[in-house]
């Protein structure tokens, strides 16, 4: 009867992992402590019992309950039983130092209920003489409340209410001193006159009764705005074209014929192209829906073809109507440089000079998307991947020949190109051994480049495949040995046995065994990358295979080396997915050759194989073989410079690795790898007219399109917590990675606490934010500790010192030697110092002569100068009237608040 108390409802959960789990700590935490826990608890629940006789009325409720005589429920009695463990807790616990992260997320802290489990916590450390607490937020309230916002909450300021929450718990032993100095500063603002001098010293006094208990450090303090955020392109309006303003009159048109009652809101088409496609859950489309079922016989009235996606014109990769300027707008930056041929985002620090897709590719950034509507991100999300898949999948069906239609088209089930980087066999024949040199973390290649002391010999591409070729070539003089074979033919397997010869039958033998470990490892989840293909009957045939030609020592027989054998074994040495991780981890080669299948996986996609032919046929004049896409892969990752994209990538995770999960550093790494790197694709339901006429007359249909190039990122209808959580982590680490989705589209959902830092620079505001600090928020998700923007001017401005051995760290190094006296430890981490290069982008496809000039000029000032009004009432009204007094905004800007301990020194 006590197990089936405590359970309580949570059987499930109870029965597959709970109880084992719970009575595994219990029994870890009596050896850990030779028996002193749970003895200590025990005891401690006796004394209180005395007391409080909880454990009494325990015994008594569970002898009542089963004849239902109990008086009290289980709730009540599960509540007593929690409060009861949260005060000896509370008494066990004895911190000289609480530190709180977040802090905004635990504000119900401060006026908690003292006989609830959050109370009995929150007095014990939050009030206690003895403890010290240090509050960590970077918006511990409401930081700018606009007069709408405080109509919509029946009068209620936020920000002031939320201030004065947190004064008043900081400074309990001197409130009403904070309060009267505090007061004092608002009636100088309120009553501030051009020319005013005496405000300054109140404004210090205020400022020095605040620092006594919070410090903040902002960019603004070392830098303007302007510095590290450039906007210029806000100027160029976005161009309408004749199928923007159709598009919304046939969305009218429909409304009218319809007898609406409603009208389409003009910024549902200024949002949106095909607004009937991507209407989802908007009570107009519901209403549309509605009408319709009730007239059966009209359904024709909305058939016009420039408020839907057109499945025709998809299933051929065609190029579908302009109707939306923004989405254009978007498409010409996404797609800039013929960066639907990228795969990753081009190093900041390349090793050597860019080649092939990637030649123009410099400063290249990931595109963060903000809309106010949540059929936006959908629509990006689904509408910018078709357009980079009609670029590149599209042309190479184009060109495709004599392969069948019914492949080459968008819907197709098993879509042309096709994967070319399987482990097939034919007739019980492995069929694709060469593979081996994209998943095979060769010591030797790896050791023949070394990039710190080819960056400081300054040299070129083609001064390191001129070494490199010259290295080889005196390693190959060793291996001819096996050439036994008397005929003239190229014998293609000298291109992955090559580098195992030369790493000897020891090593190889030792890889070969750490792959036959893991296919038969017992998880199924196939974390580690290689598990993920246990019971792969042809890649366990391609490893017996290369396990028996390893084992012939000294009888190993070889045909003629290939003509391109150097060649492609330089290419190995810096493109090999394999060899470059190996280079990069220290010479882990479990653990190089999981992440290298990550890799080969994402290079399967059949857009990433379209990718990798296109960029063979344009910048290298190969003509398209599928038994060699994988020297065409090769080519790809040295053009591309795989190895410097790896190492900042790995540089970055490190920066981030959690260490309380008890794994190594390296682990953790490994596991977040793993888990961001791979392939992410979604896929949205697209209305079609067709589909809508069978929706009508009760049937079920799908148009699903792909998301790949770009995601939609909004609440999951009718998900728990738990999975959008987890969905959340995922879109996270994907667009945190340097591998697609390239463009993140998201509404206010991914406004605060999600970092999309590591490799965008740029956001566009697809609708502009009522509070102005929605606007600032949103840009805080891209410039961050190290983020793009940073590294890119750190790399641009300390690429060219000389290396020791790490060079992203020793970049940083050298920007931070140069921080000036007095200078605040943000640079260059946080920001670069005055007049920094390469910026944050900010984009605001605004239409011509619309409201949202006006809206967005008004955004940037109130921006510019909100901190005026910390901790004040009606902010808005205050900085009207501040706006009238005082027309010099430098001189207003004197009036921040500074808490900045680097202005408080000396």
């Amino acid at each position: 009867m006590l197990e089936k108390l405590f359970v309580f409802s949570a059987n499930t959960a109870w029965d597959s992992w709970a109880k084992k789990w719970y009575e595994h700590q219990v029994v870890e935490c009596e050896e850990k402590t030779g028996g002193r826990y749970p003895a200590d608890l025990i005891e401690k629940i006796q004394k209180f019992n005395e007391q409080e006789h909880t454990i009494d009325m325990l015994e008594k409720h569970i002898k009542e309950r089963r004849y239902n005589k109990s008086k009290h429920s289980d709730s009540f009695v599960l509540n007593k039983l929690r409060v009861m463990f949260a005060r000896i807790s509370a008494q066990m616990l004895k911190p000289d130092l609480v530190i709180m992260d977040e802090f905004q997320r635990f504000k119900f802290l401060i006026d908690s209920n003292g006989e609830t489990e959050t109370g009995i916590l929150a007095n014990q450390f939050l009030n206690s003489e003895s403890t010290r607490i240090l509050l960590l937020s970077a918006t511990p309230y409401k930081l700018y409340s606009t007069l709408e916002e405080i109509d919509d909450a029946s009068g209620v300021d936020e920000h002031y209410r939320e201030f004065l929450q947190v004064m008043d718990f900081l400074f309990t032993d001197s409130r009403q001193q904070f309060r009267k100095v505090w007061s004092d500063y608002n009636i100088a603002l309120h009553e501030m006159k051009n020319g005013d001098s005496a405000i300054i010293q109140i404004k210090k006094n205020a400022e020095d009764a605040m620092y006594a208990g919070v410090c903040r450090t902002e960019r603004i303090s070392v830098m303007e705005s302007g510095d590290y955020t450039d906007d210029s392109s806000v100027k160029q309006p976005i161009k309408v074209s004749g199928e923007d303003i159709l598009s919304y009159i046939a969305m009218g048109k429909l409304l009218k014929e319809m007898n609406a009652n409603f009208s389409l809101p003009i910024d549902y088409a200024k949002s949106s192209p095909y607004l009937l496609s991507y209407m989802k859950n908007y009570k107009i489309k519901e209403q549309i829906e509605k009408y319709f079922k009730a007239h059966k016989e009209e359904i024709a009235l909305a058939s016009d073809k420039i408020l839907w996606v057109d499945p025709k014109k998809v299933y051929d990769y065609q190029p579908l109507p302009k109707t939306n300027a923004r989405l254009e707008k978007l498409k010409e930056i996404a797609f800039e440089g013929h960066a639907e041929r990228y795969l990753w985002i081009p190093p900041s620090k390349p090793y050597y000079e860019l080649q092939g897709v990637y030649r123009d590719s410099r400063h290249f950034s990931k595109i963060l998307v903000f809309s106010s509507w949540e059929m936006v991100p959908r629509m990006i999300g689904s509408m910018i991947s078709y357009e980079a898949e009609r670029l590149t999948v599209g042309k190479v069906c184009e060109n495709a020949g004599n392969i069948g239609r019914q492949n080459t088209n968008y819907y197709a089930k098993t879509r042309y190109p096709y994967q070319r980087l399987r482990f097939t066999l034919s007739g019980g024949e492995p069929q694709r051994m060469t593979l081996f040199t994209l998943l095979y973390p060769s010591r030797t290649l790896a050791q023949m480049y070394q990039p710190i002391q080819a960056m400081n010999d300054k040299w070129n591409l083609t001064d390191i495949e001129r070494e490199l070729r010259q290295q080889v070539r005196e390693k190959l003089k060793s291996l001819k040995i096996y050439r036994k074979i008397s005929n003239r033919n190229e014998d293609a397997r000298w291109y992955y046995l090559a580098p195992m010869l030369m790493d000897g039958k020891e090593y190889v033998t030792a890889w070969i065994d750490i792959m036959k470990q893991a296919m038969n490892n017992a998880g199924e989840d196939g974390e580690d990358g290689i598990s993920s293909d246990r019971g792969n009957k042809a890649f366990l045939g391609h490893i017996h295979r290369l396990e028996g030609l390893i084992g012939l020592g000294n009888e190993l027989f070889l045909g003629g080396m290939p003509e391109d054998l150097v060649n492609t074994i330089v290419d190995m040495i810096l493109g090999s997915p394999a060899v470059c991780i190996y280079r990069s981890n220290g010479g882990n080669m479990s653990y190089a050759t999981a992440l290298a299948k990550t890799f080969v996986n994402y290079f399967n996609s059949t857009e990433s194989t379209a990718i990798v032919q296109l960029a063979a046929e344009i910048h290298h004049k190969k003509k398209s073989d599928d038994n060699a896409h994988w020297q065409d892969v090769l080519l790809y990752c040295k053009d591309g410079c795989f190895q410097a994209m790896f190492d900042e990538y790995l540089h970055l995770i490190k920066e981030a690795t959690d260490f309380s999960t008890g794994d190594s550093q390296q682990e953790q790494i490994q596991k977040t790898m793993l888990q961001d790197l791979r392939v992410h694709t979604a896929s949205y339901d697209v209305d079609t007219y067709q589909n809508f006429v069978k929706k009508i007359n009760g049937e079920k249909a799908t148009n699903l399109m792909r998301a790949h190039y770009a995601v939609g990122f909004v609440s999951n209808d009718g998900a728990d917590n738990v999975k959008n959580a987890n969905r959340k982590d995922s879109i996270r680490g994907a667009f945190n990675s340097p591998l697609k989705p390239f463009v993140l589209a998201t509404t206010s959902i991914g406004q605060e606490g999600l970092d999309f830092h590591n490799y965008c620079r740029k956001i566009m505001h697809w609708n502009l934010p009522s509070n102005p600090i929605d606007l600032e928020q949103r840009e805080g998700r891209i410039n961050r500790f190290k983020c793009l923007a940073i590294r890119q001017n750190v790399a641009d401005k300390y690429g060219s010192i000389t290396f020791q051995k790490d060079p992203w760290t020793e970049m940083f190094d050298a920007a931070t030697a140069e921080r000036t006296e007095g200078q605040s430890e943000l640079v260059p981490f946080w920001c670069f110092g005055k007049n920094q290069k390469i910026k944050i982008e900010r984009i605001v496809p605004m239409y011509p002569m619309s409201k949202d000039e006006i809206k967005y000029e008004r955004l940037i000032k109130i921006l510019s100068l909100y901190r005026l009004t910390l901790g004040q009432a009606r902010q808005e009204e205050l900085l009207e009237c501040l706006f009238k007094e005082c027309q010099d905004l430098d001189e207003l800007k004197e009036l921040f608040i500074d808490l900045s301990p680097f202005s408080k020194k000396g």
